[in-house]
C-alpha cells in the first residue's frame, strides 16, 4: 500500500511539472511561472485526492457482484463534481473564472472522463496485468531451474518485516487481520480480493470470515456441533461445516 501511495504521489508531481512547463487551458498566456508553480500542483493534488478517494470507496462499498469497471465508472461521475468545484474555485480565485453552469458542468465532464481513464488503468488493468506476469513467470519456470517459489501477490499489501510465511486471514467489516509468522497487520482490502491474489498459495478459506495456511493447521477438533482449527500459534478459528470435509482431504493431502 506505501509503495502504490508512493507512485501516486510521483505521477502527480510528474504531472504537475509537464502542466507547469507546457500550460494547457490557457494557464501559459494566462499565469506567469510563478502561479502556474501554485495553480497545477494545488489542481492535480485536489483532484487526484477526490477522485482516488471516491472511487476506492466506491470498489470497497458497491455490491461485488457488480462488475469493477461499473464501480469505477460510477465512482468517477460522481467524484465529478466534487473535483469541478475544487478547480473552478481555484480558477475563480487564480484566473477570475465566473461560476456559471457551463464552467461547472464542462469541469465536471473533464474530471469524469480523466478520473475514469486514469483509475481504470490503476485499479483495474494493471492488478491485472500484475498477476498475469506472475502467473507466466511461475509457468515459464521448469524444475531443473525452477527457483524457491514467488510470494503470492497478496503479500505485496504487507510490510517486508511481516515476511511471506502466512499463517491466518480474517475479515474485520472492510478490513483484514493478516496474520504471519513474524506477526499481524490489518490492511484496508475485501476477503475475495485476497483469495483472488492468494490464488494457488496451499491455503483455503474456512469460513466467509477467515482463511487459513493448510501448514499453519495443527489439528481439527470438535466442539459439540461446531468444527474448529488450531493453528500452530494457538489461535482457534471456527470452520463451517461445509468446509469440514474439504479441509479434512485438504490437511491429509498436504
Amino acid at each position: 500500500m506505501r509503495v502504490a501511495i508512493q507512485r501516486k504521489i510521483l505521477i502527480v508531481l510528474v504531472m504537475s511539472a509537464i502542466a507547469v512547463m507546457t500550460g494547457p487551458f490557457g494557464t501559459f498566456s494566462e499565469l506567469v511561472l510563478v502561479e502556474r508553480l501554485a495553480y497545477w500542483p494545488l489542481a492535480l493534488a485536489g483532484v487526484s485526492t477526490i477522485i482516488i478517494s471516491i472511487v476506492h470507496l466506491f470498489l470497497m462499498r458497491l455490491p461485488e457482484s457488480w462488475h469493477p469497471v461499473l464501480r469505477i465508472l460510477l465512482g468517477s461521475f460522481v467524484a465529478g463534481p466534487f473535483g469541478a468545484a475544487w478547480l473552478l474555485g481555484i480558477d475563480m480565485v487564480m484566473r477570475g473564472e465566473t461560476f456559471t453552469a457551463f464552467n461547472f458542468g464542462f469541469r465536471w465532464v473533464f474530471v469524469t472522463v480523466i478520473g475514469f481513464g486514469i483509475s481504470l488503468v490503476e485499479g483495474y488493468f494493471r492488478p491485472r496485468l500484475l498477476a498475469q506476469i506472475d502467473a507466466s513467470k511461475a509457468a515459464a519456470d521448469t524444475p531443473e531451474t525452477a527457483p524457491e517459489p514467488e510470494p503470492p501477490l497478496f503479500i505485496r499489501n504487507l510490510d517486508p518485516d511481516l515476511g511471506a510465511d502466512l499463517i491466518s486471514i480474517t475479515t474485520q467489516d472492510h478490513y483484514l487481520d493478516v496474520v504471519t509468522a513474524k506477526g499481524e497487520s490489518r490492511i484496508l482490502k475485501r476477503m475475495s480480493d485476497a483469495l483472488a491474489e492468494l490464488n494457488g498459495f496451499p491455503g483455503m478459506q474456512i469460513h466467509r470470515s477467515h482463511w487459513v495456511a493448510l501448514d499453519a493447521v495443527e489439528r481439527v477438533e470438535k466442539d459439540g456441533r461446531k468444527c474448529l482449527v488450531v493453528l500452530k500459534n494457538g489461535t482457534t478459528l471456527p470452520v463451517s461445516r461445509p468446509n469440514v470435509p474439504v479441509l479434512t482431504e485438504a490437511l491429509e493431502n498436504r
